[in-house]
């Protein structure tokens, strides 16, 4: 029996040690996440292993008001990436010494992508309250902070009917808070996020006016942002991060763009959104999400000095230096250019 013991335990030791060997041993990155469409790139990499195959272990959280609440978490490096709208938040941030970096496209309103759309209660369409963008002028419109990239468009919105940003009653609320709000009647308005536009207006709540795109085409809307602690101490795996989310951009165009392994790329996106219903899918609008990740400068210049006008911050901010290219221009290195997948050209005809 002592002789079976001894030869048990060898045995067993050699198979714990084997396992250990096998074990992967993954870099942990917390980032902070919004549950919107234009996050597709994140989950979807994070659901097809790319971050796990570039040794990382992506740890989402839940912010539910998108960028603004994540600038001190990436200051201290509490979360290494944060995703959501560009703010004024950021951008005081980093007037104050703090050197976090946009470093990848997370949504741009380009042509045909209004994932960013102004909806308005259905109950003041059907009762001829509201019938122009004039008509919204006395009414309370939600946004997720002020000083976000959704408040300059809401102006252009407003600016179309001589209207301002004073004219309207502005209150904050996450994006999942706003279909509740304008379902009890707490909103009149809001510029919502999909798929949520489209769950909104399935649900009779709402009615989409206009999208993003059409009052400010090519909008920086949303962007990857790097905490200091993640570029400083961590430049290698900052470099991975980026080769796996930019193959989840291209995973992403290749389903809604080229029409490519599409009903798996929409299961995890219902997955991780607040919109479970598959048929929803069919009714959103695209985000525009660029297959290599690349930030529209021109705009972000155009918006830090929109902000910079109306107080929001201090002094004009340098994007040329904010905005940091290099973990985008080395995943293109490694990626090559983006072609659509044809490996998978067939799978939705």
């Amino acid at each position: 029996m002592k002789k079976f013991y001894s030869a048990y335990l060898l045995t067993f030791s050699i198979f714990i040690g084997s396992a250990a060997a096998q074990t992967e041993v993954l870099f942990n990155v917390p980032i902070g996440i919004t549950p919107a469409l234009s996050t597709a790139g994140l989950f979807i990499a994070y659901e097809q292993g790319y971050f796990r195959a570039q040794g990382i272990n992506l740890i989402m959280n839940h912010v539910p008001r998108a960028g603004a609440q994540m600038i001190p978490f990436l200051a201290s490096g509490q979360l290494l990436v944060g995703c959501g709208n560009l703010n004024a938040g950021l951008y005081n941030a980093i007037a104050n010494d703090i050197p976090i970096k946009v470093v990848a496209d997370k949504g741009t309103v380009t042509p045909n992508h209004g994932y960013l759309a102004l909806l308005v209660r259905k109950a003041h369409v059907d009762s001829g309250r509201y019938k122009t963008l004039g008509d919204l002028k006395g009414m309370t419109i939600a946004l997720t902070a002020r000083g976000v990239s959704q408040e300059i468009v809401l102006e252009k919105y407003l600016h179309q009917a001589q209207l301002n940003l004073s004219d309207v009653r502005l209150i904050n609320l996450s994006w999942g808070d706003m279909n509740v709000a304008l379902a009890n009647g707490a909103i009149d308005a809001t510029i919502q996020v999909e798929p949520l536009v489209a769950k909104a207006v399935e649900n009779g709540i709402a009615v989409r006016v206009k999208g993003d795109d059409e009052v400010y085409p090519n909008q920086q809307s949303a962007v990857i942002m790097y905490s200091p602690v993640f570029i400083n101490k961590h430049p290698e795996m900052a470099k991975r991060f980026m080769v796996a989310y930019v193959k989840g951009m291209r995973d992403y165009n290749d389903a809604f763009e080229n029409n490519i392994n599409k009903e798996t790329i929409i299961h995890i996106l219902m997955k991780h959104t607040k919109v479970k219903d598959r048929a929803t899918y069919d009714k959103v609008a695209n985000v525009g999400l660029n297959p290599d990740a690349m930030l529209n400068i021109e705009t972000m210049r155009a918006d830090a000095q929109w902000l910079y006008q109306k107080r929001y911050i201090k002094n004009p901010a340098d994007v040329d230096n904010i905005a940091e290219l290099r973990f985008i221009n080395y995943a293109r290195k490694v990626l090559g250019p983006y072609t659509p997948n044809k490996a998978f050209a067939n799978v939705n005809p």
